[in-house]
């Protein structure tokens, strides 16, 4: 058998799944099982289970899959009826009084906003809201398996979709026709090439290669792509590295070139005959840039503390009903432009759930201390018939602060004689390590935190200084260890089933629980040159969110719980 989708990547797989299962197309379903069953990755994995279960395999033996008699048609009962509600079966318990309050509040018609903290039921709280109506409903989160898993749970009478799967749907067919044009990525080397652009010698400290060059208008695309503009601006134009401490005069210069190139590659991005790949944010920005209406009588979206402006901007023009669910605490990607809505959105109807789930009272008693540091009256209630506890543990899971504490596990992991699964895989950390070997090299990197600089000596140089101090733990890290023994630590990494102990950072741990989790001492601590007195909140939220993966026990440092007492 030929493999039609032999040259897709797994997330060209994966919009092909949600298309076709949307539309109800079961052959290109097939053919994406087809597929997946010669792939061997976790996410393949996961990919493949989603569309068995879509098609029944998981129910039936596969010599049934092929050649089986179709079972006599229904009756027909016209294109537009629609499944009662209930169609996938209603949830297996009775709403807790905090539910039920926002069911109610749904239910009066008014936008609402459902504040959830950590494991306090918010996916059933969302189920029980679609379960109680028989109106159109459109639910949206940012993960692809939150979705596909929501598909199984929610009414028929609820659509379930990414935001870009949203968008790959309303793209022109001219666009979507051409899967290259809509899914593949363009990188720094590429699109220097693209635009033949050579060395810039800005001025005598700061020199911008071609690939440098080509990062930082992919990157000032990016960050207007995600934003809520209409138009390319300055403010989209990134400072990373050597930038960070650039006199004005040279950003003038960088901002100018910058501009000027993103928006000649953006025309090029959204002509239909040209080569340029739009990319995944690309075609959101097209759909957004259209002002969408969406086919649904009420809106659900998830995780709406981290939401991109470019969709919050989108929602905010729908005539539907909005109901917002997430922990106004939990947002913890501030710093790559995401926006809390929890806070920034003002609803008619406003409700909590404050009772955890997942864990007991120990816990949920310091992550109560932080809730009150941020501001919070409203304590974060525990389980009672969980026993967990706040104190030295075997773990199964280490969390850390930054890349560097997770590196420095995986090698004392290593050391141990174990076998550790880094959360979100390696990709992030090797491409970090492969800028050291380059700059080391004499050739500049496009890692964000590298841009501009020629030499590794430069880079250490920055990060003692007051602006790189972000970067400090990493540099000791790699002048203690070598990159060489990192990388060869990252790549004896195993696939999660097969270890003995996960490694994660906080924002990888984001939706995730473990039974017994060890904090690493890196959070909250202050950094240099910064006022000491207290811990910065956003460093607060991140804390929260490592504290709360916990479900029987957590070890907290020393240092670190000293400074919530």
């Amino acid at each position: 058998m030929s493999r039609q989708y032999l040259s897709w990547s797994i997330a060209q797989l994966e919009e092909e799944f949600e298309r076709a299962q949307d539309s109800g197309d079961r052959a290109a379903v097939e053919k994406v099982v087809s597929e997946l069953g010669f792939r061997t990755t976790p996410k393949a994995r996961s990919l493949l289970q989603a569309a068995e279960r879509f098609l029944g395999t998981a129910e039936r033996p596969r010599s049934e899959q092929r050649g089986a008699a179709k079972p006599p048609p229904t009756a027909k009962t016209g294109p537009t009826q629609k499944p009662p509600p209930n169609a996938k079966g209603k949830p297996s318990r009775k709403p807790t009084a905090e539910q039920q309050q926002a069911i109610d509040q749904f239910q009066r018609g008014g936008s609402v906003k459902i504040n959830a903290y950590a494991g306090t039921g918010k996916t059933s709280t969302l189920e029980f809201l679609a379960q109680s109506t028989s109106r159109r409903g459109q639910y949206i989160a940012f993960n692809r398996d939150i979705v596909r898993d929501a598909k199984e749970k929610f009414p028929n009478t609820v659509n379930c979709s990414t935001s870009h799967g949203l968008a790959f749907k309303a793209t022109p067919w001219a666009y979507r026709n051409n899967s290259d044009k809509m899914t593949k990525r363009i990188n720094a080397n590429q699109l220097a090439e693209m635009l033949n652009l050579r060395r810039w010698d800005i001025d005598r400290r700061h020199v911008l290669q071609p690939r440098s060059q080509g990062y930082l208008i992919l990157d000032t695309l990016r960050r207007y792509m995600q934003s809520a503009d209409a138009e390319l601006a300055a403010h989209h134009v990134p400072r990373h590295g050597s930038l960070l401490a650039a006199p004005d005069a040279t950003m003038r210069a960088v901002t100018e070139f910058a501009l000027h190139g993103a928006k000649h590659v953006w025309g090029r991005m959204r002509s239909e005959a040209d080569t340029m790949p739009l990319g995944h944010d690309g075609y959101l920005k097209l759909w957004a840039l259209t002002n969408p209406a969406i086919a649904a009588d009420f809106i659900l979206l998830d995780e709406a503390q981290d939401t991109n402006p470019v969709v919050l901007d989108v929602l905010r023009k729908q005539p539907a009903q909005m109901i917002y669910v997430g922990d106004k605490y939990q947002q913890i990607y501030e710093w790559r432009g995401a926006v809390n809505a929890m806070e920034k959105i003002e609803t008619q109807g406003e409700t909590y759930l404050t009772t955890s789930f997942r864990f007991g009272p120990a816990i949920a008693e310091w992550a109560s201390k932080l809730l009150v540091f941020l501001g919070e009256k409203r304590p974060l209630r525990g389980n009672v018939a969980v026993k967990s506890r706040v104190g030295s543990v075997e773990p199964r899971t280490i969390l850390a602060r930054t890349n560097a504490s997770t590196i420095a596990a995986i090698i004392e992991c290593l050391d141990e004689g174990k076998k550790p699964h880094l959360v979100g895989g390696t990709d992030e950390l090797m491409e970090m390590l492969r800028g050291v070997q380059d700059l080391k090299e004499g050739k500049q990197s496009t890692v964000p935190d590298f841009f501009g600089f020629d030499k590794w000596e430069q880079v250490v140089e920055f990060a003692k200084s007051g602006e790189g101090d972000h970067l400090l733990s990493f540099v000791n890290l790699v002048e203690g260890r070598g990159e060489r023994q990192l990388i060869w630590a990252l790549n004896r990494t195993v696939d999660e089933e097969r270890s003995d102990l996960t490694i994660s950072t906080a924002h990888k741990a984001k939706g995730r629980e473990w039974s017994t989790v060890r904090l690493t001492d890196d959070f909250l601590r202050s950094q240099p040159g910064k006022p000491t007195s207290g811990p910065d909140p956003a460093e607060v939220r991140l804390f929260y969110v490592a504290l709360t993966r916990a479900k029987e026990a957590v070890e907290v440092p020393q240092n670190v719980l000293s400074l919530i007492r």
